[in-house]
């Protein structure tokens, strides 16, 4: 797989940052994924956690409506 891959992190407390990205040599800036997290204290959960079992199908949504909205 060509290109020139660059992951960076910051070091996990209380926020969490991962920026991933692809430099093809042809195609130039091929890909680049940004994770921002912030750590979510256990009552907090506890009280929210009808909300946490959506969050995988909040992902999939939230990363197709980018696509679909860089494709236009």
């Amino acid at each position: 797989m060509l290109g020139n891959w660059s992951i960076r992190t910051t070091a996990p407390e209380d926020d969490l940052s991962v920026d991933i990205s692809v430099q093809h040599p042809e195609l130039g800036k091929y890909f680049r994924a940004i994770l921002t997290a912030k750590k979510v204290s256990s009552k907090m959960a506890r009280d929210q956690a009808s909300f946490f079992w959506l969050m995988p199908h909040r992902v999939a949504i939230w990363i197709y409506w980018h696509v679909s909205v860089s494709l236009k």
